[in-house]
């Protein structure tokens, strides 16, 4: 029996052999675990733990043990987003050589197809992979996330709000008391500038209600802002005081460490976000300009819903997975199209583990 290469079940096994694009934040902030994160129901279930600093207290031996609630968390059932794209192959595009093919190339139409097919589900992965990191970088910029649901219609569409935090103002959120100023030097003596002060307060945001707080995540003009500033630049040449060092890093394409610095006792790396991603023609920074994100690496995870989809034989299929391919086809006109569905939701692992600043250089 005929392998049939454009079965859901065939470009499944694909789908997972193709390494998926390489992202920062997804990755080190919203892992996922294969055999808990991925569902076979189209919405997930989302477990995060609230703020709790309880201490043991001191009890005279007659009494015994004092009991003491459980930890609380709070359980959603959410829906996922959902990311659905594809592409057509027609009679013509099979008719012509194809790129990096030979000029004298003997291969078929037939044979281009199956080479379309692969490379086509790897260009549809790692589209996806670059709308997974937007959604990545907004959950944690918002504490939640609005994903706009389109139509073929630019002015049809559904905004699905998910948000982790009650009431109207996210708790996450730090805002400056001024636009942040450079530090300045008088009769011999530094007067840091007030952003010092403001990173020690995004950090104790965090530490004070027992969140991890390890690294320093700025946008492009933030970053060469600290790198301008003499202060920054004096301390890290002391060696009389351990303030930090300067040890530039290339984390991935998009993302640079530029050294470590000490922020009243808590010595952190300053990660340095320099991606964008293209939108309406335009080039558009993964972090907006004036950003300053604190938090820590694994603090959430990445869910994926399963998707259903009706295939050529008339009948809904069910499937779980990160990626979920379809091949469907028309006879009039003849045109074969790739589909790739991945329906996935970025939550933290507990209430609020990330500090953000906004537009702190000023709007």
């Amino acid at each position: 029996m005929a392998l049939d290469i454009y079965s859901t079940y065939y470009m499944l096994e694909a789908v997972r052999e193709i390494p998926l694009e390489h992202t920062f934040f997804k990755e080190r902030y919203f892992p996922t675990d294969a055999a808990m994160d991925i569902f076979g129901t189209s919405k997930v279930l989302v477990d995060y733990k609230k703020n709790t600093q309880g201490v043991a207290p001191f009890v005279l031996p007659r009494v015994g043990a004092i009991p003491v609630g459980r930890d609380g968390f709070d359980t959603a059932e959410l829906e996922p987003a959902n990311i659905c794209i594809s592409k057509p192959l027609t009679l013509d595009q099979l008719q012509n050589r194809g790129f990096g093919e030979s000029l004298l190339s003997e291969k078929t139409p037939a044979e281009r197809a199956q080479y379309f097919l692969m490379d086509d589900l790897a260009d549809l992965s790692a589209r996806i992979s670059r709308t997974e990191e937007i959604l990545a970088v907004k959950t944690m910029l918002d504490n939640g996330c609005v994903m706009r649901h389109r139509t073929d219609r630019e002015d049809i569409y559904e905004d699905i709000e998910v948000k982790f935090y009650d009431g109207p103002n996210n708790p996450a959120i730090f805002t400056p008391a001024n636009t942040w100023s450079h530090s300045t030097y008088s009769s011999g003596t530094w007067t840091p500038g007030n952003w010092y002060d403001d990173i020690c307060s995004m950090i104790k945001m965090l530490t004070r209600n027992g969140r991890p707080a390890t690294e320093i995540l700025v946008a492009g003009d933030v970053g060469d802002f600290l790198m301008s500033d003499g202060w920054v630049l004096a301390m890290l040449d002391n060696r009389r005081t351990e303030m930090g060092r300067i040890d530039p890093k290339l984390l991935t394409e998009y993302v640079h460490e530029i050294g470590v610095f000490n922020f009243k006792g808590r010595v952190l790396p300053i990660l340095v976000n320099d991606g964008t991603y293209e939108s309406n023609g335009s080039d558009v920074p993964y972090i907006p300009n004036g950003t300053v994100i604190v938090t820590a690496p694994n603090v959430g995870k990445g869910l994926y819903g399963a998707v259903t989809q009706m295939e050529q034989d008339g009948n809904y299929h069910t499937y779980a997975g990160r990626r979920v391919p379809m091949h469907y086809f028309t006879m009039r006109p003849p045109v074969k199209e790739t589909q790739l569905t991945s329906r996935p939701l970025f939550v933290p692992k507990r209430a609020n583990p990330w500090t953000v600043a906004k537009q702190v250089l000023g709007s």
